[in-house]
């Protein structure tokens, strides 16, 4: 694959990954459910993993279709914000890719603000003509929680 090529495919991933974020924080399921190979894994730690401690893992999801029905419901009334920045993507093959994406983001559950950031491991697969998300797993390196009955002087 020459220089050129390579350029595009890992644009490609990029986009991807930016139709990732914007359609979890817009609520569009059926295009996000389209980022992620049929067979995709996804796990998120639960805590934050430095400090020379492990983070605390939530259940592996495997298969689009239970990451879907999952991350939907968890979020299905929370309002969030999702960044990703400085990717790092190297391409494996003319189809695997994997890359890390540091991250940060705002989750609104309407009792609580979680702020977080970490970096999102992940793996591609290049599906017909297209990228999809193969694996993820988020690790946190901060997680920062405000609570609504103790911000109402800021509001």
């Amino acid at each position: 694959m020459d220089h050129a090529q390579q350029w595009l495919e890992l644009e490609a991933i990029k986009q991807l990954k930016a139709r990732y974020f914007r359609c979890m924080d817009t609520k569009d399921w059926d295009g996000w459910r389209e980022v992620f190979t049929e067979d995709a894994s996804l796990e998120f730690d639960l805590a934050v993993s430095t400090l020379g401690r492990p983070g605390q893992p939530a259940p592996k999801l495997v298969g689009r279709d239970a990451i879907l029905a999952y991350v939907s419901r968890a979020f299905a009334t929370n309002q969030t914000v999702h960044h990703g920045h400085m990717p790092e993507l190297e391409l494996l093959s003319e189809t695997r890719a994997r890359g890390v994406w540091a991250m940060e983001d705002i989750v609104d559950d309407g009792d609580r603000v979680v702020h977080g950031y970490g970096h999102y491991h992940e793996t591609y697969r290049k599906v017909g003509d297209a990228w999809r998300i193969a694996s993820v797993h988020l690790t946190r390196i901060r997680l920062s929680h405000l609570f609504r009955d103790r911000m109402a002087p800021l509001l």
